[in-house]
């Protein structure tokens, strides 16, 4: 383990402020978790450890999850019910 629940959850704020600051609300993180071993969906089929925060949508009443690879700290993509979006991080640091 790399990186500890308190810094990803501190990263995955910012990220989720940058992708969507009007809707952003930091009570809608439902938790951290620590998955060794993950399959994950971006790159497809890639096996490694990830740290998962799930956020509760109240819009649609579901959960999202935000995928961070413990390798660098850094997130991968956001899954919904129906959908996975890479994210990216520009030149200022902001995730897009």
């Amino acid at each position: 383990m790399n990186y500890t629940e308190e810094k990803i959850l501190l990263k995955a704020k910012k990220v989720l402020k940058d992708l969507n600051p009007a809707y952003f609300n930091e009570g809608n993180i439902s938790k951290v978790v620590y998955n060794e071993k993950d399959e994950v969906a971006r790159p497809a089929g890639e096996i490694i450890n990830t740290w998962v925060v799930i956020i509760n949508e109240p819009v649609f009443d579901s959960l999202d999850f935000l995928v961070f690879s413990d390798i660098t700290g850094e997130p991968l993509y956001i899954q919904s019910k129906h959908s996975i979006h890479e994210i990216k991080k520009d030149n200022n640091g902001n995730y897009h």
